[in-house]
């Protein structure tokens, strides 16, 4: 029944009251036609988000096409776990990098918490970065966007410094989708999605390795996890050089994230790419 709400509001104008009482009330031909082209798109596991063009996130209006996965919850969770634990930059100007931002989601919230930060969210995904710059613009808020790969080495020299990195890579195994649902699989970018289960933390490794370089001290980095890899994710950091991980599970009671303080000053860190998974 929310659903359909959701639908009288986006396509009707009309609010949950409004629906109650106008049971008699005709609906225009245009907007029936919408409604019954929307039902056919959930009847086939389209997400509603996909169907409505947005998408919300701690409060955020943001557009989101099948370009772009659907914010969840747990990454709410993961930008007021920022927040909290850095509740004393509120009022200064951090620099923070977003590592496979897609819609955006994550920068554009923290841009808001930390509104003196200069943020910067990298995508390998064209599409990804329109829709993030898209939304950026919506919501006022100024950061920079790149079309960068992270699984690139090379392609990320140049990203400069930051006092703090946070990402939701990809970590969802190929062998997991059986169990998930078709709105998902169906719809919703794959490469954003899924790893191939020989290499589930190849993500781990290329962040951990571009943020021993790139993460000043004391900076942090913060990570979103599936939540069986959190002791190998600490391992992956550990063995990069970072101190104080600490795996920290999401509201479902599940662990969901992994932070880690760069122990370090940035000197010259070349020697790292040599040798390492």
């Amino acid at each position: 029944m929310q659903i359909l709400y959701i639908l009288f509001e986006e396509f009707a104008q009309w609010s949950k009251t409004t629906v109650h009482l106008s049971y008699n009330v005709k609906i225009e031909k245009y907007t029936f036609v919408r409604f019954s082209n929307a039902l056919t798109s959930l009847r086939q596991g389209k997400p509603i988000q996909y169907i409505t063009g947005k998408a919300f996130f701690n409060g955020i209006k943001l557009k989101v096409t099948p370009d772009v996965l659907v914010p969840r919850p747990e990454t709410e969770e993961l930008c007021s776990l920022i927040q909290s634990e850095n509740i004393q930059n509120q009022y200064r100007s951090p620099s923070i990098l977003d590592i496979g931002t897609g819609s955006g989601c994550i920068a554009i919230d923290l841009k808001r918490k930390f509104p003196f930060a200069t943020i910067t969210g990298i995508d390998n995904s064209p599409q990804a970065l329109e829709i993030a710059t898209e939304n950026a613009v919506a919501s006022g808020t100024e950061i920079h966007f790149a079309l960068t790969d992270i699984l690139i080495p090379e392609h990320c020299a140049t990203l400069g410094l930051f006092d703090m990195i946070v990402s939701n890579p990809p970590y969802v195994l190929e062998s997991e989708k059986r169990n998930m649902h078709r709105n998902v699989i169906d719809f919703e970018p794959s490469g954003a999605l899924f790893v191939p289960d020989s290499d589930p933390l190849k993500y781990y490794h290329a962040i951990g390795r571009f943020a021993v370089e790139h993460l000043l001290c004391p900076g942090n980095l913060y990570v979103e996890i599936n939540e069986h890899y959190g002791t190998e994710v600490k391992k992956i950091f550990h063995m990069y050089g970072f101190q104080k991980m600490e795996v920290i599970k999401d509201f479902m009671g599940k662990e969901r994230f992994v932070t880690a303080q760069a122990k370090f000053a940035i000197t010259d860190t070349s020697y790292w790419y040599a040798d390492k998974p």
